[in-house]
């Protein structure tokens, strides 16, 4: 086979050019640090270190957002830390103001000190972040969470919505608080009134026989047939209230003119077979009673009635705003206590995803990073050929045949 000068040539430079561009290769690698400089070099690895880079990145949101998460929950925790020592002492002062040695004049004084107290709850109630918006109106944060009315009453102004953000893949976490769940309402028991029922004794010869009283359950015999008729009324009322069953009966027996009233002893309605039978004798139900109810009032109503019945010298007010107050206090502890737990949930998210980043930024340096090591090795391996291929081609391009003729 004949082998032209010019063919010898062209594959000389070639096998230069191929070891000169490995060369250049190997030396951008080292100057940057990375095994993949651009996406020709290896299309595979491109692709996962893109996908990796991404990965990142998203961790890297999740951290600032948890950051601002934990701000915001922190901000919320010392609101309600500071509006809890508030509550402590509004406790004091209902302990104080039901004292029954206080006169009026000191009960204003410490209905004074009180609604300064209210007055600093509602200003926490109606705290703002550092961007304005309301920290306890739910998903309504432009407006004023707790407004005063024009009768001085406060009215929350915010809704339930919660907005919720993610801070990992496949986790959400609340970012916005339901002021009513925060400053929650205090249970109060509204007194029933208990069911009266009328018997009508026009004409007391009715009693000359055995006649019984009864509430269905326990029974009261009359028996005026051996004595007569009672001499009046009066003389029947004392024959019930005297009986042996009176104490066990379900009611109390008492005059209204020339009528017998019998009244419940427990408040509430009272059924068809509970109500009292006199014999023959018609009763009439002249009210059916209501049973006690327990009531929902607001945070600052109960406050609020707390102070009037300091003012208007009320104990029997003074005493129910002292378990009243006690509730408004354990309601914001648990509101304190819910905040703290979801500081700490942050807190371990953040952890957690710290790992995830740093996992994912070992495998992107796996994928991407240069082993330096083994890139200058395979440098000097280059240089030494492509030196070697230079130095071969010279001493090719000298060859003549004029110089052996």
């Amino acid at each position: 086979m004949k082998i032209s000068t010019t063919l010898s040539f062209q594959r000389s430079l070639d096998s230069m050019q191929e070891t000169q561009a490995q060369v250049a290769q190997t030396r951008e690698q080292l100057a940057s640090g990375k095994a993949i400089v651009r996406p020709s070099d290896d299309t595979m690895k491109v692709s996962s270190i893109e996908n990796l880079d991404r990965a990142i990145t998203k961790e890297e949101t999740y951290q600032v957002i948890m950051g601002q998460l934990k701000d915001r929950y922190q901000l919320e925790e010392t609101a309600l830390t500071n509006g809890s020592d508030l509550l402590v002492r509004i406790k004091e002062l209902a302990l104080q103001g039901a004292n029954a040695t206080l006169s009026a004049k000191d009960r204003e004084i410490i209905a004074v000190e009180v609604k300064g107290l209210r007055d600093e709850l509602l200003s926490i109630a109606n705290s703002r972040d550092e961007h304005g918006n309301s920290v306890f109106a739910g998903g309504n944060s432009e407006v004023t969470a707790f407004q005063t009315q024009t009768d001085g009453s406060v009215v929350y102004k915010g809704d339930a919505r919660q907005t919720l953000v993610s801070v990992s893949d496949s986790r959400q976490l609340g970012k916005n608080r339901n002021g009513l769940d925060v400053f929650a309402s205090a249970e109060r028991n509204v007194a029933g009134t208990p069911a009266t029922f009328t018997v009508s004794v026009a004409d007391l010869t009715t009693f000359n026989s055995v006649q019984t009283l009864s509430d269905g359950t326990t029974s009261i015999g009359l028996d005026h047939s051996g004595t007569g008729a009672p001499l009046d009324t009066q003389d029947l009322l004392t024959d019930i209230t005297g009986h042996a069953n009176y104490d066990k009966f379900a009611y109390t027996a008492s005059l209204s003119g020339s009528n017998l009233v019998f009244t419940a002893k427990a408040n509430g309605p009272v059924t068809t077979a509970a109500q009292p039978t006199l014999g023959a004798m018609t009763v009439t139900a002249g009210d059916v009673g209501a049973a006690d109810t327990v009531v929902g009032v607001g945070f600052f109503a109960t406050l609020d009635d707390f102070i009037a019945g300091l003012q208007s010298d009320d104990t029997a007010h003074i005493q129910r705003a002292l378990g009243e107050v006690t509730q408004l206090h354990d309601g914001l502890a648990l509101a304190i206590g819910k905040i703290g737990s979801e500081i700490q949930s942050v807190e371990t998210q953040i952890d957690i995803n710290a790992d995830t980043r740093l996992r994912l930024q070992g495998m992107l340096s796996n994928t991407e990073d240069l082993d330096y090591a083994a890139a200058i090795t395979r440098f000097n391996q280059e240089m030494t050929r492509l030196e070697a291929t230079q130095t071969s081609f010279a001493q090719v391009s000298r060859l003549s045949l004029f110089e052996y003729l």
